[in-house]
């Protein structure tokens, strides 16, 4: 009995002390839980927020044949073989896949920049953005060298874009976030550290070798997919775009950075050969402190040179917009067409000037002597028909090829007759007009990567080759 009372006090007087404990002192699993609270909102989820909406998913479809030969036996030997295939026939099945790959917009007006890769062969591109928005899209111009392309996709609306940064300036160790759609997966988000800066690389490619240089290193994942995404800085600017990985490696990623994107950029945006709009000036950047573009050539009797601008001109504005960089000068003038006005303001000689003039076409030589004078070929416009009878009727726009001049740049390299004639240089060659512009540009001598498409015993192909035009 003793010994009960005994506990029974002992256990009140726990109770008290408990429940006198200061309310701070008490220790429970509420409290426990809680703990210190941080920021969950940090400048990744910030950087994330600005770049994640301009991250575009896309979707290919493209050609790819299976060659097969008449019933299927096992063991057959060469004669067999060659009875088949002499008595069916050889045809081709044709199917559409739809790889994916990533990619960004860098314009409110819908200018998307990703890998070249990404888009080869592509007879459709479809865009997907992190609001589910779906567009079709169109191959600006791309360049198999760089590994660059420029896709445009249309909207009433403008377009949410990340602002491209600089790479010239990276850190060694800084954060970084890669977005993309790795595997499929849509709207994924990886980060990391800038591990190294001017990596060169070479990786086999669809046609051969693709060669990367000064590409930024990165432990941020990239996968599959991720192709063609952003590489952001911790303030969500673009300072690289995700390119390559070595699938052996783990936290190894490449990505290329900004400042030659912005390069390569500029030649992909040339309004002149892209649209055939005739300004007739050339322009340069400036000193980094100084505003404008520095016109560097004017072409005689153009546009430029009837409305009085000249070599050294600094131009400040057109049609009341402010010129900061060759880059904006060219997204500006890829809107416009021959016939439109426009006004510009130059800096000459410490005053400024003003001008008007009108856009004109650009004056096209004959596609058909400079073809042959530079390549060797006999050339004349690729028709649906004549792509359907060829076995390349997912070819759109090229230029057919109907002779070879044996001694010649293109026969020397093996070119024949019926290939298509897909891109030259950074551009797409969708006419004989396109061709034409090109070509006139081309110096003699110069070496130049051509884009073709033909079809064999084998099914349809398509590569690259590389010759010198005489």
């Amino acid at each position: 009995m003793k010994t009960f009372i005994l506990a029974a006090f002992v256990i009140i007087l726990f109770a008290t002390v408990v429940i006198n404990l200061p309310t701070g002192s008490r220790r429970n699993e509420g409290a426990e839980r809680e703990g210190p609270t941080f920021e969950r909102r940090n400048a990744v989820v910030i950087a994330v927020e600005k770049a994640g909406p301009a991250v575009a998913n896309i979707s290919t479809e493209r050609m790819v044949t299976v060659g097969r030969v008449g019933p299927s036996f096992m063991d057959r030997d060469e004669f067999f073989e060659n009875f088949f295939k002499d008595f069916f026939g050889a045809y081709e099945k044709k199917k559409v896949e739809t790889p994916l790959g990533s990619g960004v917009i860098i314009d409110p007006e819908g200018y998307i920049v990703t890998n070249e890769h990404v888009i080869s062969r592509a007879t459709k591109i479809i865009v997907t953005l992190s609001d589910g928005s779906t567009y079709d899209a169109e191959l600006i111009s791309s360049d198999h060298a760089s590994d660059l392309a420029v896709l445009k996709v249309d909207s009433t609306e403008p377009f949410p874009y990340v602002k491209m940064g600089t790479s010239e300036d990276l850190m060694i160790g800084e954060s970084v976030v890669a977005l993309g759609n790795p595997f499929g997966f849509k709207n994924s988000v990886t980060i990391g550290v800038v591990s190294a800066t001017d990596r060169s690389l070479t990786f086999p490619g669809t046609s051969g070798e693709v060669k990367y240089e000064g590409l930024i290193q990165t432990d941020a994942l990239i996968n599959p997919g991720n192709s063609g995404g952003p590489l952001v800085n911790i303030n969500g600017e673009l300072i690289g775009i995700n390119a390559a990985i070595i699938g052996a490696a783990q936290g190894i990623g490449f990505a290329i950075p900004v400042d030659k994107v912005r390069k390569t950029l500029i030649k992909l945006f040339d309004f002149q050969r892209i649209n055939r709009v005739w300004l007739g000036a050339a322009v340069e950047e400036l000193p980094k402190a100084q505003q404008g573009v520095r016109i560097s050539a004017i072409e005689q009797d153009s546009p430029a040179d009837e409305a009085g601008l000249r070599e050294d001109d600094i131009v400040l504005e057109i049609d009341g917009r402010a010129v900061v960089e060759v880059l904006e000068f060219e997204k500006y003038l890829l809107k416009k067409e021959a016939g439109d006005r426009l006004d510009i303001v130059v800096e000459r000689g410490g005053r400024q000037r003003g001008f008007s003039l009108e856009l004109g076409d650009v004056p096209v030589p004959s596609a058909e002597e400079l073809a042959r004078a530079r390549l060797g070929v006999d050339v004349q416009e690729l028709t649906p028909e004549i792509a359907e009878h060829l076995g390349l009727w997912w070819v759109k726009g090229g230029v057919l090829i109907t002779d070879v001049e044996g001694a010649g740049p293109a026969g020397r390299i093996g070119i024949k007759p019926d290939y298509v004639i897909r891109s030259l240089g950074e551009y797409k060659v969708s006419s004989l007009e396109q061709l034409a512009l090109l070509l006139e540009k081309v110096e003699s001598g110069q070496i130049i990567d051509m884009g073709l498409a033909w079809a064999d015993g084998f099914g349809a192909r398509q590569g690259y080759v590389r010759l010198r035009v005489r």
